[in-house]
């Protein structure tokens, strides 16, 4: 299976070999602006823009999605052009949807360390039936959507292709940094949880008008996570919603823990995914009320 096209698909972006620093030019419709800091040698650059609201109304598409181009500073010419993307825009107020990834909306078995590697680097990956269906009519009730995972940036292209595959509603992913001289298998686990809480963090920092509903599974620490979520940001996480996977259902040690946030809080334990169908469109009122 090594020698399988999916393997060295998945595999590429590890082994990628360390390239030169350069400068950064994003395109937003008519208009450029130079990054600061070049990329790191492995090709991933950070930076925040300031997009005039003038550009945002001219560029923000239904899915609220701005569509980018990727330069090499100091050229103009379109054949220059190395890559496109697409900026996710969330208003500053309304309800947001950050969902887990592995063992949410997709099979990953992230409790079992062989399957785990298994299934993120030899097998096809498999979405949670039921999860794409519920996200849309939660998408068509006016949520948007950040999807969090503990998976390294390089899965980024498999997973963006198994949510369009599946009609997952367009949103932000985060992923996190990984290089392979990190120790992948001897660090694993720690960095995961970690980088999962810091994203989050972030994400609530930076939209500190909006609500938000948090979507986990019980196979490993979500409820530990967003129990701490909630307790932190107590005026913004609205609902905490949780699959229980097979074989590793939420035990009720872990589910009084929860029930202790409160009744300002919607808590969902669920098998089915359509059982959280009414979950959003609730939600809606008591967001527009406040």
């Amino acid at each position: 299976q090594l020698a399988s096209e999916t393997f060295q698909r998945r595999i590429d972006g590890f082994l990628a070999a360390p390239g030169k620093r350069r400068r950064i030019v994003i395109e937003v419709g008519s208009h450029r602006y130079r990054l600061k800091r070049r990329t790191r040698r492995d090709g991933t650059f950070f930076g925040t823009l300031t997009l005039p609201s003038d550009v945002l109304a001219g560029q923000i598409d239904q899915a609220a999605r701005i569509e980018m181009r990727l330069l090499r500073a100091g050229t103009n010419h379109p054949v220059h052009v190395e890559s496109t993307g697409d900026i996710f825009y969330a208003p500053p107020t309304g309800l947001s949807v950050i969902s887990d990834i592995d063992d949410t909306i997709k099979f990953t078995e992230a409790t079992n360390r062989k399957a785990l590697l298994i299934n993120t680097f030899l097998n096809p990956f498999v979405a949670v039936d039921g999860m794409a269906e519920v996200y849309r009519q939660w998408q068509h009730a006016g949520c948007s959507f950040h999807y969090v995972s503990s998976s390294p940036w390089q899965l980024y292209q498999p997973l963006a292709q198994l949510c369009m595959d599946h009609g997952f509603p367009a949103g932000s992913m985060h992923l996190r940094y990984f290089r392979v001289r990190d120790e992948m298998f001897k660090r694993f686990r720690p960095l995961r949880h970690n980088s999962k809480v810091a994203i989050m963090v972030h994400l609530l920092k930076r939209l500190p008008e909006r609500k938000f509903v948090l979507v986990g599974d019980s196979g490993e620490r979500d409820p530990e996570i967003y129990w701490f979520l909630a307790r932190r940001f107590p005026q913004n996480v609205v609902a905490i919603a949780i699959r229980n996977v097979p074989g590793h259902p939420l035990e009720d040690k872990r589910l009084r823990k929860l029930r202790e946030l409160g009744s300002g809080l919607t808590l969902r334990v669920f098998d089915a995914p359509a059982e959280l169908a009414d979950l959003v469109p609730a939600l809606m009122h008591r967001v527009q009320a406040t």
